[in-house]
């Protein structure tokens, strides 16, 4: 049991999932889905890179950013989904009031994905838009497979963190940073290189 304001809730623990005070024992099963979401990312993102043909057009970067902006729905939609499970199950508990505390556990592990979505979102969107005005014509079919990786990480992750709890998030976790933190150093080395030249 947790005490969660005036309320006690149980909080479900996988029959994987080591106690939250054994954190040797989290860090390796957290360490246990790397073998999978490292190469798995990159096999995904360069087969689909592979697969997808040059987009006709795109010559300018504001049709680029254009581009950027319109796919950007595809990774809003984890967001919106779990935004409109928020909006039911606090219908159907009456946890009409959230600063009460009294929400069931799941609808916390949903509130929970919810702000992490948000902020992953935040920094996919401020990397995406920039980085579309610097790549290439050619280049420009990254952005749709970029999207839709990241709205398939975003998944995994509420998924994971529904089924397993905090544990099950890791590989959702490592799938949204294998792709936000590459991302963020692209538009980096691109943007530094554009000064420079």
């Amino acid at each position: 049991m947790r005490n969660v304001g005036p309320h006690r809730i149980a909080i479900r623990c996988s029959p994987m999932s080591p106690p939250d005070n054994d954190t040797a024992v989290r860090k390796r099963v957290i360490r246990g889905s790397l073998w999978f979401t490292v190469p798995g990312t990159y096999s995904a993102l360069a087969a689909a890179y592979a697969v997808v043909p040059p987009l006709a057009g795109l010559t300018q970067a504001s049709e680029r950013l254009v581009l950027a902006a319109q796919w950007l729905l595809v990774a809003f939609i984890p967001y919106a989904a779990v935004c409109l499970t928020i909006l039911y199950r606090r219908y159907a508990e009456g946890s009409h009031n959230p600063l009460l505390g009294a929400e069931s556990e799941r609808l916390q592990v949903h509130c929970r994905v919810m702000q992490n979505t948000l902020e992953q979102l935040l920094w996919f969107a401020l990397c995406l838009l920039p980085l579309a005005t610097l790549l290439s014509p050619d280049e420009a079919r990254a952005v749709p497979i970029l999207c839709v990786f990241f709205a398939f990480a975003r998944l995994v992750y509420w998924w994971g963190h529904l089924r397993d709890g905090t544990l099950g998030r890791a590989p959702g976790v490592q799938f949204t940073f294998l792709l936000n933190i590459p991302l963020f150093l692209a538009v980096l080395v691109r943007f530094a290189r554009g000064l420079l030249s």
